[in-house]
């Protein structure tokens, strides 16, 4: 049996690594970057790593695919008083829009 904290090394350097070839190739081959993400994913479950933040707001929460912006994605920032100021990140492939709240401290 190996040593989960190898493990969990090596699957967090996959999952950086498969983030990173994915945003190369997403350009060229949009499908092998969805493939790059699902892979991903699949490590850190399998492995209970999480994925980093900065790649996790990169995968839409309905269909798992790559987020790209300005190709598959739209970014909107708001910023109301009452409601809260956010940014909103709509997926072009399933029209799922997720809202990341911005904390204004005065």
């Amino acid at each position: 049996m190996p040593n989960k904290k190898i493990v969990k090394q090596i699957a967090t350097t996959r999952i950086g690594f498969l983030f990173r070839s994915a945003h190369q190739v997403f350009p060229e081959d949009k499908e092998l970057a969805n493939r790059y993400v699902g892979l991903a994913i699949r490590y850190s479950q399998r492995a209970r790593v999480k994925v980093p933040k900065e790649w996790k707001k990169r995968v839409c929460h309905k269909c798992k695919k790559f987020l790209y912006p300005g190709k598959n994605c739209r970014i909107r920032m708001q910023s109301r008083n009452g409601k809260g100021s956010h940014v909103s990140v709509t997926c072009l492939e399933c029209n799922n829009t997720t809202r990341y709240f911005i904390k204004i401290h005065r």
